[in-house]
């Protein structure tokens, strides 16, 4: 009997009396993450007689989420050069290796921030920061599809922060967390939430006044050889500020699971410019069906002297040192002719893998800007491939931005980058100087 009494218990499974359904353990609450890239490429040299130097390019990465509420990466890139064509810049890199222009700037230490996030969308407060390619601000009419990341020169980290308090939304931008440069902000008054608790009116009343403000610091190219810094032939021409403030009002007239309909209108002024004032008035209709989403939006506007809609634009960053072209006045300086704009953008997303995005505004005085994006993400999002070309001054003299990129992963810890296109560079005097760059390399990463 002692014998099989002892034989029941060894062989007795160890579920035994337990429910048959298993227990779901519950998602980490931290995760950890770390990684590294290496990519080898071409960038242009940034003096007048420009060359195409070659780098080796090496980001480290580390990171942190906890939940959905915080999350943090740091990885910045360090360059490392390996030839020097013309040999002008070796001799101010870091250990003769490091290039110099990444790292010569207060702003540029943003660069070891990669993003940051505080709170989620729906929260009543929120942070994001990092570098930023499209970041538009309420209805876009002072900052629309900004990047700080043109000037090949600077690296700055911007912040975006949002706080809604009941009918109140107020959202503040700032471009370089670091040195303090463009700073843009905007309070929004949901008319309807204020007077009545009818949910199905929120969010279609809206009134909305935006701020920006550029203190015009300068970002001066390193010295050149031979060339101290007293000499006025060594001076940076900085961009002059610029102030502007613009009232926005808009109303949905039509709203349902499908389509939505808004009227909008708006003025605005240049602080510190005269015969600024300028005027808007236009629609916007969202589509919305299984697999597809298509936004629309049309304006007219009218603008003059050193006020005009969406200034903070795609290619503010090389405006501020030439409006058009490479070596014209620089957007702060510049005085648009007393004239009219008609104005479109186009937002076109299917089946969750292609979107393609742009704007277009052509001008009553013969010149016309656009900029546009297409992104593809297939396998889950294994693979994520973008490519963006905007001219600002077409008619007059045009400048083109042309870039795109690649990210595919093609095992759980590996992937492969690929990036090329335009590289611009501010000049001691003031002036645009351009180039292309191109690089590829490989990543891994691990998360915990």
């Amino acid at each position: 009997m002692l014998s099989l009494a002892l034989a029941l218990i060894v062989t007795q499974s160890p579920d035994a009396g337990v429910s048959a359904v298993a227990a779901v353990e519950p998602e980490p609450t931290v995760h950890l993450f770390a990684g590294a890239e290496g990519e080898l490429g071409v960038l242009p040299s940034g003096w007048d007689q420009n060359g195409l130097d070659v780098f080796f390019g090496v980001r480290p990465m580390v990171g942190m989420r906890v939940s959905e509420v915080f999350s943090i990466q740091l990885g910045p890139l360090i360059r490392l050069r390996l030839i020097d064509t013309p040999p002008l810049d070796r001799s101010l890199d870091f250990g003769g290796v490091v290039r110099r222009q990444d790292w010569d700037q207060t702003g540029d230490f943003g660069e070891l921030l990669q993003s940051l996030r505080i709170g989620t969308e729906t929260s009543v407060f929120h942070l994001k920061a990092g570098p930023v390619h499209k970041k538009t601000l309420g209805l876009g009419h002072l900052l629309f599809r900004y990047s700080n990341r043109l000037n090949a020169d600077a690296r700055p980290a911007a912040a975006t922060a949002v706080l809604a308090v009941s009918f109140l939304r107020f959202e503040l931008f700032a471009s370089d967390v670091l040195s303090g440069r463009l700073f843009a902000g905007e309070v929004s008054w949901d008319l309807a939430r204020s007077f009545t608790t009818d949910a199905s009116t929120h969010g279609r009343y809206l009134l909305s006044l935006s701020l920006g403000h550029d203190f015009a610091s300068g970002t001066p190219p390193a010295l050149r050889p031979n060339c101290a810094s007293a000499d006025p032939a060594c001076e940076v021409v900085a961009p002059a500020a610029s102030t502007l403030v613009h009232l926005d009002a808009s109303a949905v007239v039509l709203r349902s699971q499908a389509i939505s309909l808004m009227l909008m209108a708006g003025m605005g002024a240049r602080a510190n410019a005269t015969r600024d004032l300028g005027f808007l008035a236009g629609l916007a209709m969202d589509v919305r069906l299984p697999d597809v989403e298509l936004s629309l939006r049309g304006e007219g506007r009218k603008q003059a002297g050193g006020f005009r809609q969406g200034y903070f634009g795609a290619q503010y960053e090389l405006s501020r040192f030439s409006g058009v072209g490479f070596s014209f006045p620089s957007l702060a300086d510049e005085a648009l002719p007393d004239a009219f704009s008609v104005f479109g953008e186009l937002r076109f997303r299917i089946a969750q893998a292609v979107t393609l995005d742009g704007s277009v505004e052509a001008f009553t005085f013969g010149r016309t800007d656009f900029d546009s994006t297409l992104t593809v993400e297939l396998f889950e999002k294994q693979l994520i491939a973008e490519a963006r070309v905007g001219v600002v001054g077409l008619g007059q003299a045009p400048r083109w931005l042309l870039s795109g990129g690649l990210r595919w992963r093609l095992f759980k810890s590996f992937y492969v980058i690929g990036s090329g296109g335009t590289a611009f560079f501010p000049s001691h005097t003031g002036q645009l100087v351009r180039g292309v760059m191109a690089s590829g390399g490989v990543g891994v990463d691990i998360e915990r």
